[in-house]
């Protein structure tokens, strides 16, 4: 049913505990799971900034520890597990990599707005939620009522 996963990892805990529910579901359908994060280029809040190479060393960096946290989650895992990074506008690259690649399940988590809370998700889950080719799910932390 959900041969490929894709699970978006920014750090969080959130993030963590999609990638535990992934796993889950992994084991259940034999599933490949692909953690995914995204390297947003600061031009998309700041046009005309160019990134020097020095700092996108070092967020490409910071990126391979976030997802080498989230391989944690997988450490005696008998299924594949792959870690993605790719750069861009984080909800417009998992729609597209999610295309690109064929998932068939996306599982993250979302960011917990307090002012109107449960009624709007983040930006970036709202955006894969309503763009996605194939079903999300979209997990709520604990802390989040």
């Amino acid at each position: 049913m959900f041969k490929k996963i894709l699970v978006p990892i920014d750090g969080s805990n959130r993030a963590l505990l999609a990638a535990k529910y992934a796993r889950i579901l992994a084991e259940k359908f034999d599933s490949s799971v692909t953690l995914i994060h995204i390297i947003q280029n600061p031009a998309y809040i700041m046009p005309d900034t160019i990134i020097p190479s020095l700092l996108l060393k070092d967020l490409e960096a910071s990126g391979k520890r976030i997802l080498d946290k989230a391989l944690e989650v997988f450490d005696d895992f008998d299924g594949r597990v792959n870690t993605l990074v790719e750069y861009g506008h984080p909800g417009i690259r998992i729609v597209d990599v999610t295309e690109e690649r064929d998932y068939s399940l996306i599982v993250m988590g979302r960011r917990g707005l307090s002012d109107v809370k449960g009624l709007l998700l983040g930006s970036v889950s709202n955006h894969v939620l309503h763009h996605a080719s194939c079903p999300t799910l979209i997990i709520k932390s604990n802390d989040e009522g």
